[in-house]
């Protein structure tokens, strides 16, 4: 899991940017970054923390500026309003192309070229937002995984299935997955950002409405609806607050972690039904593992 703030794609083309102006050494005048459909589609709409701006060409721009991929997923934390303004400009000035990359099959594909005179320099990410398969400075290559094999690739695969995520589930002891603690604080910090604010469809907002209560009532399943929806109105819009991903996605980070964290709070257990959790947690059922995170949740 990783703490983020803003959607996942545009930031991965930011960081992929920071990479090739890095090697190339010097600032860009030419930036030209090459998308597979779905990082294109993605990464289009959204916002972008820090710049009241959505789109990719605000975030390529500042990932040549000032841009560190040594920050991993937040490697626009340096992010100031001087910088904004220089990133509009060097969009203005048109030094920024973005195109969709022809004849590829992954999904997740991000190719950033660098140009300042007759330099160049080259950066690939591909298969993980935050894996590099190609850095290249001219013509000297420093990277090249690009022809990673099938067999390769399935010998480094986890081999995972229902069984051992189930057991995992039931057995993991606590304090190795105590850190899902921070997830559900900084998920729910976000949502609760989102009622404050104006954010995206401001959706989760609009379920808290007095008419929409008389609509959907208030139950668990509103609660859920509207913190989860919420956190995700944030971060789609480019709140500055963080959420934590889960599998590359702050959307399934935010899905997996505050149905079970808004629970808890709601039910308002007695010590008598946490003594029931517990006891369920130890017996376990196909819904234990849930029941675990409730008593995770409930204990601090």
């Amino acid at each position: 899991m990783r703490a983020k703030r803003t959607v996942t794609e545009p930031i991965a083309v930011a960081r992929c940017v920071a990479k090739a102006a890095e090697t190339l050494g010097i600032r860009p005048e030419k930036i030209e970054v090459l998308l597979s459909a779905n990082i294109l589609k993605n990464a289009m709409g959204v916002g972008i923390p820090g710049t009241g701006m959505v789109g990719l060409p605000i975030a390529v721009a500042l990932g040549a500026l000032i841009g560190k991929s040594e920050y991993q997923l937040e490697v626009l934390k340096d992010c100031t309003p001087e910088a904004v303004e220089c990133g509009k400009q060097f969009i203005a000035e048109r030094r920024i192309c973005i195109s969709l990359k022809d004849n590829i099959t992954e999904k997740l594909y991000i190719e950033v070229i660098c140009r300042s005179g007759d330099r160049t320099a080259k950066a690939v990410i591909a298969g993980g937002h935050t894996t590099f398969i190609y850095i290249a400075d001219g013509g000297n290559v420093l990277l090249d995984k690009q022809h990673t094999t099938d067999e390769e690739e399935e010998a480094t695969a986890p081999e995972l299935n229902l069984r051992k995520v189930y057991d995992f589930a039931l057995t993991a002891p606590l304090d190795e997955i105590r850190f899902i603690l921070d997830t559900a604080r900084l998920n729910k910090a976000a949502a609760e950002q989102a009622f404050k604010g104006n954010y995206g469809h401001s959706l989760g907002r609009m379920l808290r409405g007095s008419y929409e209560h008389k609509v959907m009532g208030d139950s668990v399943f509103s609660h859920i609806l509207s913190y989860t929806s919420a956190a995700c109105d944030a971060r789609m819009a480019g709140a500055m607050i963080p959420v934590m991903s889960n599998s590359g996605s702050g959307n399934q980070g935010i899905s997996a972690t505050l149905p079970v964290g808004t629970v808890y709070p709601f039910a308002r257990l007695s010590e008598a039904n946490k003594t029931i959790i517990t006891s369920a947690v130890k017996r376990t059922g196909p819904i234990g593992g849930v029941c675990r995170v409730i008593h995770i949740v409930g204990s601090v």
